[in-house]
């Protein structure tokens, strides 16, 4: 079975869903239905999140699971926060990384990049 289209592949705006079926049954249900947050996710962001859920929330886990640095677990998080909340404010307020910094998680360098990557987005 294929990925399920979240978005309009020319327009790019939202796809409502119109119709389920079931194929063993034969039944069809009409109306207007709301897709889950998760729909909005890719399958490298769905992995990401189950990863995180077995690991209990632990980035510096994550980071051993994925071999990855503490800055990218945080830059992946916080692509996933903007695809499932785009309101959510994250880009101007940098409170999370200089707290990470003072308590030893990140190194100066690292803080850098991290706001950095922030501030492209």
């Amino acid at each position: 079975m294929s990925k399920k289209m979240t978005n309009c592949p020319l327009c790019h705006s939202p796809l409502l869903i119109t119709q389920y079926q079931c194929r063993p049954c034969q039944i069809t249900y009409s109306g207007e239905f709301e897709q889950i947050w998760l729909g909005n996710l890719n399958n490298e962001q769905l992995e990401f999140i189950r990863l995180f859920i077995i690991a209990q929330g632990n980035i510096k886990e994550m980071e051993k699971r994925l071999n990855i640095s503490y800055p990218t677990v945080k830059n992946r998080l916080l692509e996933i926060i903007r695809r499932i909340s785009p309101s959510a404010s994250t880009d101007s307020d940098f409170t999370d990384i200089f707290s990470e910094l003072e308590q030893g998680f990140v190194n100066v360098s690292e803080a850098i990049e991290m706001i950095n990557q922030r501030r492209k987005k």
